[in-house]
């Protein structure tokens, strides 16, 4: 599944979790399980985790090359 938007609506400059997770499909547990490999990597702003828009390309770049 890809992350573009229709042209119209702004990408995001951070993505929250469960945006994220619903953007790719899968639950925040896998998310998770992603993270502590290393596979995505997470800013944090307080309580809240968050990831960069240029990281959610990436991840979805190395998701479509069969690297995750």
């Amino acid at each position: 599944m890809s992350i573009e938007h229709s042209p119209n609506r702004l990408r995001p400059i951070n993505w929250r979790v469960n945006e994220f997770c619903k953007a790719h499909g899968f639950g925040r547990t896998k998310f998770y399980e992603l993270v502590a490999a290393g596979k995505i990597e997470v800013t944090k702003c307080g309580s809240n985790s968050l990831i960069t828009d240029p990281e959610a390309q990436r991840f979805q770049t190395a998701l479509e090359a069969g690297e995750i």
